[in-house]
């Protein structure tokens, strides 16, 4: 069985971070991201994967590789323009099997892969999708279910009163090939927004997996920054990571177990490090106080300077006694 990853988007939501850099690489407690998403389909056998790529496709290749490295191969598929999530799966269709497990590249999981693939096989379903049950699902698509796991529909982003659960679409797929017999060619579709509804008015089946699973969409910088959290505390079981990266150099400083540094980051003595997450290369002088932000690769925050819940682009340079984001 193949995987394909969509790796397309730009990655908006988490700007400052993607500014320099593609969203399927940000660091996650000093690795990035997609090695996440590789060592989870690795564990189930699926050492075949394509990855779709628009934003930047050759910056894509060069960071990424063949896969070698990761023990696995990959195959890439360039969309010349965006596609949509629809669409960059029907640019796949040439590469793709019988039966494809797809996952959006923002997704950090520890789905069981084995039990979402069998519960397609029993009940040979076009589609099954994977459902996360979230307390608030306004900012999300709501699927509604029926009694045999069958889904019933979709409602995108759902305003309060018509709140009926709270499971969501959480953007990981097993198709088989003729699910790709209902997406047009050519052209920017969504997948969740126009195939999935369609798939079911036609009459065949979808089905849902609700297994219990960690689950967490990084897409924007305080779930990015949960996600660095998550993972240095145990709560994700999967890849091991470090809450400190290579070469740093730290005097005496105060610095919470809830936050992660990158290689190479310097800390002045008398700072003050909260539930952050300090990227590489980046200095911290002496008397800083750095709350509930992200510092990106290569800033400067020099003598007691103040930096709270905000995020800081790459190469940002901060005077001495300023005070950012208070």
């Amino acid at each position: 069985m193949k995987a394909l990853i969509l790796i397309g988007g730009e990655g908006t939501r988490l700007r400052p971070i993607t500014t320099n850099t593609l969203k399927c690489i940000v660091p996650i407690a000093n690795k990035p991201f997609i090695e996440y998403q590789i060592n989870l389909l690795k564990k189930y056998g699926i050492k075949d994967i394509i990855l779709s790529v628009c934003c930047m496709p050759e910056k894509a290749k060069k960071a990424i590789g063949n896969g070698k490295k990761y023990g696995v191969r990959f195959k890439y598929a360039g969309e010349l323009r965006p596609l949509g999530t629809g669409g960059a799966i029907k640019n796949c269709e040439a590469l793709l099997d019988d039966t494809t497990i797809v996952m959006n590249g923002d997704i950090l999981t520890d789905i069981n892969m084995d039990s979402m693939i069998k519960t397609h096989r029993t009940s040979k379903a076009l589609v099954t999708l994977a459902l996360h049950e979230v307390d608030d699902p306004s900012s999300y698509g709501l699927v509604e279910t029926g009694a045999k796991g069958e889904v019933l529909k979709f409602t995108e982003k759902p305003a309060g009163f018509e709140r009926k659960s709270g499971w969501i679409n959480a953007g990981m797929y097993v198709l088989a090939r003729q699910a790709l017999d209902y997406i047009p060619t050519g052209r920017n579709v969504s997948i969740e927004r126009e195939i999935f509804p369609s798939i079911i008015s036609s009459g065949k089946l979808m089905q849902a997996y609700k297994g219990g699973y960690y689950w967490l969409d990084i897409g924007r910088i305080e779930k990015y920054m949960e996600a660095n959290f998550d993972v240095i505390e145990g709560k994700f079981s999967g890849v091991k990571a470090k809450a400190r990266g290579k070469k740093c150099r730290i005097g005496k400083s105060i610095i919470d177990n809830r936050s992660v540094l990158g290689n190479s980051v310097t800390i002045g003595s008398g700072a003050l490090i909260e539930n952050s997450v300090i990227l590489d290369n980046t200095v911290i002088k002496s008397g800083a106080i750095i709350k509930n932000s992200v510092i990106c690769r290569g800033c400067v925050i020099n003598e007691n300077c103040t930096v709270i819940n905000t995020a800081l682009g790459d190469n940002s340079i901060l005077t001495k006694y300023t005070k950012y984001g208070v």
